[in-house]
């Protein structure tokens, strides 16, 4: 198969992920619409193991995103990669042309352990994510900075004699330092309305990433990822009453359809 046919084999595809998602959402009344995500990742490899990573994401509406990492690599083994890297965090709530529009800031440390077996390329990701809010913040309410917890699980099988692989993904987002945690050391003497103490929020899971599409090795240097994940995300609010004092727990889940293109080049 030539460059043509494997450019008309995504092309068709897309549609399809699409039609699916809008099946999806005329079931569920309680999906956010569906949004696109895409990526483009630059990558340096210099002696001794050490890499360097330029990566820009532009996520689409709702979201109205864009996220631009540096990150710097070290693979001491072959089957090992540790990971650092910085990402600014941009965003439109209302639209690209939000005059709210407000930064963020993102500190990732990832460290990969890979095997590749046949056809088969397996690996598994563990990792702490920090998430900065600029400007003051209600610490009875929100975090300066949030502390996540990422394990991600990646199956990659390549299909013999062709570019194409298909790729299965699974990640788990584990939020550890929420609010709750505060509010309990502080003001653990307010009444509270609702089922759970305050003193559990500190941690719990609050993303699932189930995760899968085709992988396309264009060359040795360039290659396309397009992918569906289903995220599903759960969040604990917590609400103060400005007069009463009381503290009212929420419990809020979400679910989105998300398609992912990505385009790689490392050299």
């Amino acid at each position: 198969m030539n460059l043509r046919k494997y450019t008309i084999i995504l092309i068709a595809l897309i549609p399809s992920f699409i039609f699916a998602q809008v099946a999806i959402n005329v079931k569920d009344t309680s999906i956010v619409t569906p949004e696109a995500h895409f990526f483009a990742t630059f990558v340096k490899s210099f002696d001794h193991g050490l890499s360097l990573t330029f990566e820009e994401e532009i996520r689409s509406a709702p979201s109205h995103r864009a996220h631009t990492t540096i990150a710097l690599g070290y693979a001491p083994i072959p089957y090992l990669n540790i990971y650092a890297g910085y990402t600014l965090k941009l965003y439109g709530n209302q639209g690209w042309s939000d005059p709210n529009k407000y930064l963020q800031h993102r500190a990732n440390f990832l460290l990969t352990g890979q095997v590749k077996l046949g056809q088969w390329n397996l690996s598994l990701r563990e990792g702490v994510m920090l998430d900065g809010r600029t400007g003051k913040v209600d610490k009875r309410i929100k975090n300066q900075v949030d502390f996540t917890l990422r394990s991600r699980l990646q199956v990659v099988y390549s299909i013999p004699e062709t570019p194409l692989g298909i790729v299965g993904k699974f990640e788990i987002l584990n939020t550890l330092n929420a609010p709750g945690a505060y509010l309990n050391s502080v003001i653990q003497s307010l009444p509270i309305q609702g089922n759970s103490p305050v003193d559990s929020y500190g941690q719990y899971i609050s993303e699932l990433r189930p995760e899968a599409g085709l992988q396309w090795k264009i060359n040795k240097q360039n290659s396309l990822t397009l992918t569906y994940r289903y995220n599903y995300l759960y969040d604990r609010g917590i609400n103060i009453d400005d007069i009463t004092g009381n503290i009212k727990i929420t419990n809020k889940y979400t679910t989105k359809h998300l398609i992912l293109l990505a385009y790689k080049f490392g050299w």
